[in-house]
């Protein structure tokens, strides 16, 4: 389903993401990589409007 929102250019991808210290977080995925269900993402610089953001974590 693709919905519009003002002040964001598509495409972009959100993942849900349970950090270590146990809260759950809803953030940015940027790039064409996005880490594996249940694999295991890091925190990178917000994007430019200040949302969080992960990348898949290449240690695990």
């Amino acid at each position: 389903m693709r919905i519009p929102v003002p002040g964001r250019t598509p495409p972009f991808a959100l993942a849900y993401v349970d950090l270590d210290d146990g809260p759950r977080i809803l953030a940015h995925v940027p790039g064409p990589a996005a880490p594996p269900v249940g694999g295991r993402a890091r925190l990178v610089a917000p994007t430019g409007s200040g949302d969080l953001a992960v990348e898949p974590d290449a240690a695990s």
